[in-house]
């Protein structure tokens, strides 16, 4: 279902792509971009004992299309399809025979956490560009939503194993700003990575919000 949708998002965005970059009617220009995004994961969680003992971090890649708003096209409505790799590290121990709880490993091994996701993200689009001018500042913002696919666990001693654990989607609210192609970005999960049903051993809902810092690069 999940190459389906990318496949049939993919021709829809592409479409858009291949139509004329100006509009003949006004002013108007667009800046349909890929993107591509390299971040440092913060795992916010809410309780105590977790160590991200290692190197977490997010990759996103994309096309984004976009609408302007108003005549000079300094203001606009981006929406795009796209692709992440998630990589989290910490001393999180799955047991494999009881899906639903997670443990503090007393060991503090480095366990690792990897899921794919298609990303969809809805953003409003300040920018100094130009017709003429193709090096400008820009500040875009918004919110991505992630069909995630893929979850696997690596415990440091064992084989990887599906992790049930992971949500099938969530939602996050970014924001990038910068100069030309280097852009700083800022990421933030709405909701936990984990499903409603991830337990910790006292019986209490497991949670862990994802924080993500990074460069962003957007390409014409």
């Amino acid at each position: 279902m999940t190459k389906r949708l990318l496949f049939c998002g993919w021709f829809f965005f592409m479409g858009f792509f291949c139509q004329a970059q100006t509009d003949s009617l006004s002013t108007k220009y667009r800046e349909d971009q890929f993107f591509l995004s390299f971040s440092l994961q913060l795992q916010q969680e809410n309780f105590n004992g977790l160590k991200q003992n290692g190197f977490s971090n997010n990759f996103q890649i994309g096309f984004v299309r976009d609408f302007p708003i108003n005549e000079q096209g300094t203001f606009a409505l981006g929406l795009g399809i796209g692709y992440g790799y998630n990589r989290l590290v910490s001393n999180l121990q799955l047991d494999g025979k009881n899906d639903n709880t997670i443990a503090i490993a007393e060991n503090n091994l480095k366990n690792l956490q990897t899921f794919s996701s298609l990303v969809f993200p809805v953003s409003i689009r300040l920018r100094t560009s130009s017709f003429s001018k193709t090096d400008f500042w820009r500040l875009y913002g918004g919110l991505k939503y992630k069909l995630h696919f893929s979850p696997k666990f690596k415990p440091f001693y064992g084989s990887t194993f599906q992790n049930a654990n992971i949500r099938n989607n969530n939602t996050s609210v970014f924001l990038s700003m910068g100069y030309n192609k280097w852009n700083l970005c800022v990421e933030y999960d709405l909701n936990s990575i984990y499903t409603n049903q991830t337990l910790l051993p006292s019986g209490a809902m497991a949670e862990i919000k994802n924080l993500k810092l990074g460069l962003i690069f957007y390409f014409l």
